[in-house]
């Protein structure tokens, strides 16, 4: 049985998690690539709480989808 996505609303972030394809971050600055393809540059107050955010919302990491590449 394949299982949809539910993704989940942050409050006080302007785009819901179904538009974001993928992200990078470096500290607390966060860029994340649209399904559309625009690039949104996000500074966020809690990193970390923004991470699990994106996490738990199923949206890929570049930085780490790129060092997974790098090792094969």
């Amino acid at each position: 049985m394949l299982m949809e996505t539910v993704y989940t609303h942050l409050e006080g972030f302007v785009y819901p998690a179904h538009k974001i394809k993928r992200y990078i971050s470096n500290l607390e600055l966060f860029t994340l690539l649209l399904t559309d393809g625009t690039i949104v540059h996000y500074i966020a107050d809690d990193a970390e709480a923004f991470k699990r955010w994106l996490v738990s919302n199923k949206i890929p990491d570049a930085g780490a989808l790129e060092k997974m590449d790098a090792e094969m």
